[in-house]
This record gives structure tokens, sequence and C-alpha cells, in this order.
């Protein structure tokens, strides 16, 4: 998503979201907030900070526990439930 380090995991892309050059509307929409702006300017002082949170998110997405089979469903349209 950010052509500069597109074979590295890194922080680049909030350094181009923080310039306006960010590729979605949901991180165009992080800087009208002052909360959500202090959060990437946060991140972006401490890549060590930014990785362990990562990590831990990542932990607790592998704790959930996903629906198969005849439980779950593929949504036609994300946003509603099929019918």
């Amino acid at each position: 998503m950010d052509p500069g380090s597109r074979n590295t995991f890194d922080l680049g892309y909030y350094k181009q979201v923080l310039k306006r050059r960010g590729l979605f509307e949901s991180d165009a929409a992080l800087l009208n907030s002052s909360v959500t702006r202090s959060i990437i300017t946060q991140q972006l002082r401490s890549t060590q900070k930014f990785f362990f949170g990562f990590a831990k998110s990542t932990e607790k997405m592998g704790r959930i526990n996903v629906l198969t089979g005849t439980k779950g469903e593929i949504r036609k349209h994300c946003a509603l439930v099929n019918n």
C-alpha cells in the first residue's frame, strides 16, 4: 500500500497518511480528530511501540473463533447480512 516500502512492513504508510497521501477514506478521516491524529504521531515516534501493539493485536485476533461450515456465512455484500 506504500510504494516507498512495498517489500517491507513498516510505518511508511502512516507517514503518507499524515501527508494526506493515504489510499483509503478511512485513513484520511484519522486526521479529522486531534485524538486519532495524535495516536498516529505517537506511533511514528516509537516504531518499537507500534510493532509491540501490532503483535499483541495479531495474537488477540488469533483467539477469535472463526465460524465455519453451516455456522458461518460468506457475505455477498460485506456491510449486509445475507437473506
